[in-house]
């Protein structure tokens, strides 16, 4: 299996709008995740885990190569959640076509989650009714350096800070804390206003 970033952005895009069309993650994306490729994300994951520092138990969804866990207190309980199987501790989910599974988990982290679902509203409002905490990132459009061609990097969804807050607001969700990750992306600390 070629490695997404691998293909020349033609057929990134092209794999994308099928999936799209389809109505399906891409799994392609994720089968052949490079450690490499995932390295970048430490300053995300390290980020994160700052906001869920009062947090007995993680779970984290779209769990990649587990950047989060090494940033986590070694007390922290934390459950990986990936559309592939990861190691053997893996809940494979797939959030575009199942309800979040039960974890047991105080809080959630959706890094570099939102951007692949065709339905974030729904999965955020499953999510607000299991956990009290939602730490999650997304590459917002309004960003100083955000993509022009977002389906380059198989996304599916469009949208600005205001869009986002939004979205967390009609979820159920309040946000407590934020901060930029870089010039693309933000980090938000969120408690549920639904009941749990």
């Amino acid at each position: 299996m070629i490695p997404f970033y691998d293909l020349s952005l033609t057929d990134r895009v092209a794999l994308t709008e099928t999936a799209f069309r389809e109505k399906r993650t891409l799994i392609e994306r994720w089968r052949a995740l490079e450690p490499s490729e995932a390295q970048p994300w430490n300053r995300r994951a390290a980020k994160a885990a700052e906001f869920l520092q009062d947090q007995p138990s993680v779970a984290d969804f779209g769990c990649g190569t587990m950047n989060l866990e090494h940033h986590l207190r070694p007390d922290q309980i934390y459950v990986p959640l990936d559309v592939v199987a990861r190691d053997d501790r893996t809940l494979v989910c797939d959030l575009n076509l199942q309800p979040p599974p039960e974890t047991g988990a105080t809080a959630a982290a959706f890094l570099g989650v939102l951007e692949y679902l065709f339905d974030p509203p729904g999965v955020l409002q499953e999510i607000a009714r299991r956990y009290r905490v939602l730490v999650v990132s997304y590459c917002i459009t309004d960003a100083p350096n955000a993509p022009t061609d977002r389906r380059q990097h198989a996304w599916v969804n469009d949208f600005s800070e205001a869009d986002i807050l939004n979205l967390f607001e009609r979820s159920g969700w309040r946000p407590e804390q934020s901060g930029m990750i870089d010039q693309m992306q933000k980090l938000w600390r969120l408690t549920t206003t639904a009941a749990v």
